[in-house]
């Protein structure tokens, strides 16, 4: 397991050697800078509650109907004047991501907005909203999914709710079929998990929760999150002494092997390898593929457990097959 830093380290200096911020920052600041004016200058009045339509001027004539100023964006977002100013100056501070959140509600951003104000002012991205419902998962992302069989795929959100799968998925572990599946809910919890995921302690166990520690930082007081690691530690023993002992942070397990016993494989012991992908439609979800199995095995495994499972229902000529679920 390589351990990583919860934060990642900056690739750009913020000062040159005389003090001054280095062309390519100021360059980004700048453009920051302009981007916030245009978009203050873009607000309308009338749809800010608080706010008249205009105010009259030192010439007794009515301001236009768009734009706000600083010292108004400023009293919106609950903040200093000087502090936002210091916001649309590009002078480097530690701005929280409730203040920048509070600032992008005042100036009404889209998505891609509020994406281009935390990027060019945090170099992170927003906090994932923990009472937005679940994305839709786009037609062309449950395909991919099914062209990666026969291996297993599924894309879980920020919180490991599995949101999506293939049918091979299904047939490998039937619970992700369920509309409350949680990825770590059931590797740490569930007892049959135990059996399945091979040298479970170690190579799942201290991993997923080395996963879990390091969304805390990332998504801080986050409820689903919090609830879900609660659930954890007051079920198991085992997780709780590796959360209090260990400090091990992991931000995913894109290329671990590991092994499996699956009773859609006959029980036989599996070695298989993760890829983890993040959607770019849902970035905060993360598309996950299992390969290095031995399919050829599998798919007459497969079609053992079905014969047994469906030999007494079917008449002579029926079709194998499996539905696969609505998601």
């Amino acid at each position: 397991m390589h351990a990583i830093s919860a934060r990642s380290a900056e690739t750009t200096p913020t000062t040159s050697r005389d003090g001054s911020a280095p062309p390519v920052r100021r360059e980004a600041d700048e453009s920051l800078n302009r981007l916030l004016r245009a978009w203050r200058s873009r607000v309308v009045r009338r749809d800010v509650r608080g706010l008249q339509p205009g105010l009259a001027g030192r010439n007794g004539r009515r301001s236009a109907a768009t734009g706000l100023s600083q010292a108004e964006v400023a009293r919106l977002a609950g903040a200093s004047e000087g502090w936002y100013r210091s916001l649309e100056r590009g002078t480097r501070q530690d701005f929280s991501d409730a203040f920048l959140l509070r600032v992008a509600e005042v100036l009404q951003l889209s998505r891609a907005e509020t994406l281009t104000l935390f990027h060019g002012v945090a170099g992170r991205r927003p906090p994932a909203d923990p009472d937005e419902p679940r994305a839709e998962i786009a037609s062309d992302l449950q395909e991919l999914l099914e062209h990666q069989s026969p291996y297993p795929a599924y894309i879980s959100d920020g919180t490991w709710n599995i949101v999506a799968v293939n049918s091979a998925m299904t047939e490998w572990f039937p619970w992700s079929e369920k509309s409350d599946a949680n990825l770590m809910r059931w590797a740490l919890l569930a007892p049959e998990a135990r059996e399945q995921l091979l040298d479970w302690e170690d190579n799942f166990a201290r991993v997923y929760l080395a996963m879990l520690r390091l969304a805390h930082s990332r998504q801080p007081g986050n409820p689903a999150l919090q609830a879900l690691t609660d659930e954890i530690l007051a079920g198991d023993a085992v997780c709780r002494r590796l959360w209090e002992t260990e400090t091990t942070v992991e931000e995913h397990r894109s290329g671990h092997r590991f092994r499996l016993r699956l009773p859609c494989h006959g029980n036989r012991e599996i070695g298989v390898t993760s890829h983890v992908l993040r959607p770019i439609q849902c970035p905060e979800s993360r598309l996950v593929v299992l390969t290095g199995a031995d399919t050829a095995h599998h798919g007459r495994a497969r079609a053992a457990v079905r014969e047994g499972r469906h030999g007494a229902e079917r008449g002579p000529g029926a079709r194998l097959g499996r539905a696969h679920p609505a998601r």
